[in-house]
């Protein structure tokens, strides 16, 4: 089982587009549907809909999905 996306949606250019996943950089608004494998380390911005789960079992072993929100990040202290 893949752990990512290969393909990525993203908003370029004033439109949505389909581009390989590798290509993502930092800034790319990504557009993520429920039951979508998503396509890189991300930043939630904005969710349309009730609430936002996710499963990351295959990356912690937790078995209960993780509630996800928009709230703004503490700042990390500088190393």
């Amino acid at each position: 089982m893949e752990m990512q996306a290969p393909e990525a949606t993203v908003m370029r250019d004033g439109k949505l587009q389909t581009i390989d996943a590798k290509e993502l950089v930092p800034g790319d608004l990504v557009k993520v549907n429920g039951g979508d494998c998503v396509p890189a380390d991300l930043r939630v911005v904005k969710i349309i809909s009730v609430a936002l789960q996710v499963s990351q079992a295959s990356l912690t072993g937790e078995s209960v999905n993780v509630s996800k929100n928009t709230k703004a990040l503490k700042e990390a202290p500088m190393l």
